[in-house]
């Protein structure tokens, strides 16, 4: 599926969950409630009317936090982000993301952009993914 038709819908969404491994990242993601009638074609939504899933990008071939190359690891260091902006074009994503930590975790409000290039950038919808995995680290 190519979700760059849709990445105006992830604005005011959630970036669940970061996963890096070698030069592989998938991103579990949430947009904002969608109206089906605003969908081009037929895609399966949460429960909570929301395109969620995860978008892969293989091949990963730059990082960068704002203008910062990025040498290690991604990691999703808040409990939370919001998404902000979010565009795919030319085998680059990047994602405006204001990060957030629930209590009992000292307060943040911090905003970053991240740019990541790869060789190939995929959707997998999952609209059961909900919050379920993630839940047990936003409740700590």
């Amino acid at each position: 599926m190519d979700i760059s038709e849709y990445t105006d819908f992830f604005h005011d969404g959630s970036l669940i969950e970061i996963e890096h491994k070698n030069d592989k990242i998938e991103l579990s993601m949430s947009s904002a409630e969608v109206d089906k009638t605003d969908l081009k074609e037929p895609i399966e939504l949460s429960k909570s009317d929301r395109i969620m899933g995860k978008l892969h990008i293989e091949g990963v071939t730059s990082i960068k936090i704002g203008d910062n190359p990025l040498k290690k690891q991604l990691k999703k260091e808040y409990d939370g982000g919001q998404i902000f902006d979010f565009e795919i074009k030319n085998l680059t994503v990047t994602l405006a993301i204001q990060w957030v930590n629930y209590p009992l975790k000292p307060e943040t409000n911090f905003f970053s952009v991240i740019t990541i290039e790869g060789e190939k950038i995929y959707w997998e919808n999952i609209p059961s993914l909900e919050y379920r995995k993630f839940q047990s680290k936003w409740t700590e």
